[in-house]
């Protein structure tokens, strides 16, 4: 999807006239910009917050009236406009950086398109074990627990879309593997020449940026346990608690965090505290119908 060309030449020019006024260290005078575009100061205003909320721009407010032009719109002005919707939309605030954008897009499809795939082949279960989880984990991986994998990474690149953190631990763990992905597709792109090494490492630096939306990157420490049971030692440390990571034992992946409602893939702890949720629930109805 792209836009129409009056609209780029605008966000254009507005972006322009934003960078020499950072660098003048003054505000934006819309009145002046609306008379040199032709357009109403309502329409100006409209395309600020449009650019804005595309995270191309950061608008000034009343302690620094000074707006600056980010990294992503310096990069929307190097290319002339040309880039698509979902480049500016997706994670507009949190990544900087509209190549490490469009890798996570792509990252989040192949992710999700080859576990489908692999569902659909009988071979879910040996991918989620050998591609996705923790290394630790692999071997609690059964049928079950890949089903609920593979609605936690298609919630969780909606989520991304929609510029929300991921809702468990579970979709945190498939957060990785879609940075890993995305990693992929900067070299490929860099191997084909299509972008520069230096663009490939600053956008793959600003990928990390998804862990600030998640507001802490603890899902990483999995990735170094030996064993499951490191998970539950974790959940014992002192620091940990204060620090309030999240319960990591497999049992724990779905439980949804706080901002986020008990449904589909997650459901809710039944003792409404530790661990839990839908996994532990059907496993103990399970057992009531063996009874």
């Amino acid at each position: 999807m792209r836009f129409q060309e009056s609209d780029t030449q605008r966000y254009i020019k507005l972006l322009q006239a934003a960078g020499v006024a950072q660098a003048a260290g003054e505000p934006l005078d819309v009145g002046v910009l609306a008379e040199a575009l032709g357009i109403s100061v309502p329409v100006v205003r409209m395309d600020l917050d449009q650019l804005a909320a595309f995270g191309l721009v950061s608008l000034g407010d009343e302690f620094d009236p000074a707006p600056v032009l980010l990294n992503a719109g310096r990069q929307y002005l190097a290319r002339g406009g040309r880039v698509s919707y979902w480049e500016l939309r997706f994670l507009a605030r949190t990544i900087d950086d509209l190549l490490a954008r469009d890798a996570l897009l792509h990252a989040g499809t192949i992710v999700v398109d080859e576990f489908r795939d692999q569902l659909l082949s009988g071979k879910g279960a040996q991918f989620a074990a050998t591609e996705l989880v923790p290394p630790a984990f692999a071997s609690a991986v059964d049928e079950r627990l890949t089903l609920d994998l593979y609605a936690a990474s298609v919630a969780l690149m909606a989520r991304l879309s929609a510029d929300q953190p991921a809702g468990c631990v579970a979709e945190e763990i498939l957060a990785v593997a879609v940075m890993e992905e995305a990693r992929v597709w900067l070299k490929m792109r860099e191997a084909d020449g299509e972008i520069t090494p230096d663009e490939a490492r600053a956008a793959a630096e600003e990928l990390t940026g998804v862990f600030e939306l998640f507001q802490d990157d603890d899902v990483l420490e999995m990735f170094d346990m030996k064993e499951p049971a490191d998970a539950a030692l974790a959940g014992h440390d002192p620091i940990n608690r204060q620090l309030g990571v999240a319960d990591q034992r497999i049992q724990s992946w779905f439980d949804p965090f706080g901002w986020t409602a008990p449904t589909g893939h997650l459901a809710e702890p039944q003792d409404g505290g530790e661990g839990g949720g839908r996994r532990r629930r059907e496993e103990e109805e399970e057992e009531e119908e063996e009874d």
